[in-house]
């Protein structure tokens, strides 16, 4: 079985990004894969439908996750807030594109004894708050507002709900237990795809931690510990992690699971092509880093 996974292609944002895009989906059609799996930040608002119109002559099961991007919102946007688009705008296009909505129940593969569960994941400041607490006084300013040295992150304009980070965590963490929970009793192995990093080990890639404030912030709006601590529940059935967001590749291990950061970028495009049940990870780049 041949698994195709990419992530953050960013439909519509930048021509030479289409680009590598376009050739990704190219390459593809000429050795089709058995299983596609996209992990988020496809396209904001219409450009994600757009981005799913791609795939469209694509036969095999299709899956995906959603993106930060892919919940961006305008004021007075008519499909509602980012929480409407989440649970209700997304899952439409989804099904009327062919892709299976991660996010509200898992891809079952009886014949592979596979499973695939997946999550937008989110952000509750867990992975370095204390540190951010000590460092400054105005931190719950900017948390909520996440202000950094040079300006605010995009989260803070586009998405708009009803919630906070840490409760939209909370919400997205417990489907995924059981979504888990529902993928173990029913396969004998799972792969989470997730766009923020399911694990610290695929965070941003660094010499070191981090010292200074800003990359304390980037890594509080990068992932949580619940996501991390119900991975290790089910650890032992996990085949592979993989993740997006960060635009950077990374190949790690979780305990003994195979964990990939995708890493694409605005101008580049990275594909892993996983084989089943070897486990080898053939690595395609399309376009040109900057």
């Amino acid at each position: 079985m041949r698994i195709a996974i990419t992530a953050d292609l960013h439909w519509g944002q930048r021509r030479e990004g289409d680009e590598a895009t376009r050739a990704l989906v190219e390459s593809l059609r000429d050795r089709p894969p058995d299983l596609l799996l996209l992990g988020g930040d496809l396209g904001t608002q219409n450009h994600f439908r757009a981005c799913l119109d791609l795939f469209r002559g694509f036969t095999c099961p299709k899956a995906l996750v959603p993106g930060n991007h892919d919940i961006w919102v305008t004021e007075n946007d008519a499909r509602g807030d980012s929480l409407q688009v989440y649970e209700q705008y997304l899952p439409t296009i989804c099904a009327e594109t062919g892709f299976q909505y991660l996010d509200h129940a898992p891809l079952f593969l009886p014949d592979a004894g596979l499973a695939v569960v997946g999550s937008i994941n989110w952000y509750d400041y867990s992975w370095s708050l204390a540190k951010i607490q000590e460092m400054t006084a105005d931190w719950e300013h900017r948390l909520r507002h996440k202000v950094f040295s040079r300006g605010r992150h995009n989260d803070t304009r586009f998405v708009r709900w009803p919630l906070d980070d840490v409760r939209f965590t909370q919400r997205v963490v417990e489907q995924m237990a059981r979504h888990l929970e529902s993928a173990t009793r029913q396969a004998e192995r799972v792969i989470v795809l997730t766009h923020h990093p399911a694990v610290y080990a695929l965070n941003f890639p660094r010499d070191g931690p981090p010292t200074t404030l800003d990359g304390f912030l980037w890594d509080a709006i990068a992932g949580n510990a619940l996501m991390e601590r119900l991975l290790e529940k089910h650890q032992d059935r996990l085949a592979f992690l993989f993740s997006g967001h960060t635009h950077r590749e990374r190949a790690s291990r979780f305990g003994e699971v195979p964990a990939h950061n995708i890493g694409g970028d605005y101008s580049f495009k990275r594909l892993l092509l996983v084989d089943w049940p070897s486990g080898s990870v053939e690595v395609a780049e399309f376009g040109e880093r900057t």
